[in-house]
């Protein structure tokens, strides 16, 4: 049996929850994997995987071997794509995280650009809100939006992300139009539950930061969703102008209380400081820094 082809298989399996899914991953027949994995665990002497009709689980033996069999692979893969890199080639794997509205819709785009340059690069592209630990999580690159804590990680300012409130017109009509923050209370808003320091909205009151808290009418996790309830006059949203001047271009959105919005956030690049960069994460950077940088002057 090949050690290495066994260990890719066993960890295809977990990392898809299933034989089925870990089959079709690795382009393998469900008996092929299931071979594999059975004679892993006869070659071990050990359970690595027990099976219920609805799910796998590792046993404990079997997480400690998942922890070291995927460390070895990870360094084999990154040793074979550095000696790539060593000959001009740029390849290999990267893992980059990134919000998922703005992953979406403008963060694709970018790329699209890098794969034009750099086809031979295999991207995990993660999607998801929530702050993931780029050195625990096994992450290259993270993208992240607004206030940066304190860390060893290199941040890398990528471009402003203006914000706004908006409203329905229908909603306007229907409830007036707020002149000053402190109407918010008598408003009905939609709270993004993600963020941070509650339902509140931040603007600048006579030259200072001042918070606004509010009891949302609607709360949800998902900014597009939100800017969706906006739009059919559920309530006023606060969101990034890449959610709201699309639907400020086809009427369904304007613009309120702007003389007090606050300065617009920071969208950074944030990766592990190590020795040897690879070229790919070289180029990806630069890409995304070319896409972004340039394109918001």
């Amino acid at each position: 049996m090949d050690r290495l082809q066994a260990m890719q298989t066993f960890r295809a399996v977990v990392e898809a929850g299933s034989f089925a899914g870990g089959a079709r991953r690795l382009g393998l027949s469900n008996a092929m994997v299931s071979k594999q994995v059975a004679g892993l665990e006869a070659q071990l002497g050990v359970r690595l995987l027990t099976r219920t009709t609805r799910r796998l689980h590792l046993t404990a033996e079997g997480e400690r071997y998942l922890r070291g069999a995927a460390r070895l692979l990870d360094e084999l893969h990154e040793l074979e794509a550095g000696l790539g890199e060593q000959r001009g080639e740029i390849r290999g794997r990267l893992r980059l995280s990134a919000p998922l509205d703005f992953g979406v819709r403008e963060l694709v785009p970018a790329l699209q650009a890098f794969e034009h340059k750099h086809p031979a690069v295999q991207l995990e592209v993660m999607l998801e809100d929530r702050r993931v630990d780029p050195l625990a999580e096994d992450f290259d690159l993270v993208v992240r939006i607004g206030e940066l804590e304190d860390s060893s990680l290199i941040a890398r300012r990528l471009m402003p992300m203006p914000r706004h409130v908006y409203a329905a017109p229908s909603y306007l009509k229907r409830h007036g139009v707020p002149r000053h923050p402190d109407e918010l209370r008598m408003h009905r808003c939609l709270h993004y539950s993600l963020q941070r320091g509650g339902p509140s909205w931040t603007f600048i009151v006579d030259g200072k930061l001042q918070r606004y808290r509010f009891q949302p009418v609607m709360t949800c996790n998902n900014g597009r969703a939100l800017a969706e309830a906006a739009s059919r006059g559920m309530g006023l949203v606060y969101k990034p102008a890449f959610l709201g001047e699309p639907e400020v271009a086809r009427g369904r959105l304007v613009h309120v209380l702007d003389e007090f919005v606050t300065q617009p956030l920071g969208v950074y690049l944030l990766y592990a400081e190590r020795d040897f960069m690879p070229a790919r994460l070289q180029a990806l950077i630069h890409t995304l820094r070319e896409h972004f940088v340039e394109g918001h002057g």
